[in-house]
């Protein structure tokens, strides 16, 4: 089931990282990262395809679900299930005709969103919280924004935004599958702690 992918949702932006890749996704998959998207905004084509293709084989023999930012070419590319898509990217209706085998997750961040994500089969809804590292600047939403979008829609639904273990507390009981983080995790000193302390939490949403 989609659902069992979400939970906890690494948006992972290699820049970030403190430790080799090779390091690194053992270690978020052990602590509980139970899926993976490959962001790395301001990279090539070349270099996401790159990086794509060492995590997809890192995460052979596990349950964790990749996921390529934007690209829905490079994702079938790679051989990957799944694309996430956003307001400034290619239309879902189009990427999902071009390639109608793949999953497709779309960012929502008010109504009109929800609707277009509607043929998706996923959304991230947010921002929750202030953040760095979002792709691209969306008025803040906060938890209550949040919980009301996610009324709005049967689609599973993660949180985004500055999602960190002392504020995810702050979205229980609205209604979410997980919770997306990526410096929370990216940027720590240990990457399988942060994930195992924020996959405890995201459990009690």
């Amino acid at each position: 089931m989609m659902i069992n992918y979400l939970r906890l949702y690494l948006i992972l932006e290699t820049k970030m990282l403190k430790c080799p890749l090779e390091e690194f996704i053992p270690a978020v998959v052990k602590g509980g990262v139970t899926c993976i998207q490959l962001r790395n905004k301001g990279c090539s084509s070349w270099e996401v395809f790159y990086i794509g293709q060492k995590v997809m084989k890192l995460l052979e023999g596990t349950d964790v679900l990749f996921v390529v930012n934007d690209r829905a070419d490079i994702a079938i590319t790679l051989g990957g299930k799944a694309v996430h898509l956003g307001a400034k990217d290619v239309p879902l209706a189009e990427s999902k005709r071009l390639f109608p085998d793949l999953i497709y997750g779309y960012s929502c961040n008010n109504i009109e969103d929800i609707s277009t994500a509607d043929i998706g089969d996923y959304i991230g809804v947010g921002p929750a919280f202030p953040t760095d590292t979002k792709a691209y600047l969306r008025g803040l939403i906060g938890p209550s924004g949040i919980a009301e979008l996610v009324a709005k829609t049967d689609k599973p639904a993660v949180a985004i935004g500055g999602i960190t273990k002392d504020n995810i507390s702050q979205l229980c009981g609205i209604g979410l599958a997980g919770v997306a983080v990526s410096s929370a995790i990216c940027a720590s000193d240990d990457p399988y702690k942060a994930a195992k302390e924020l996959r405890e939490l995201a459990e009690k949403l």
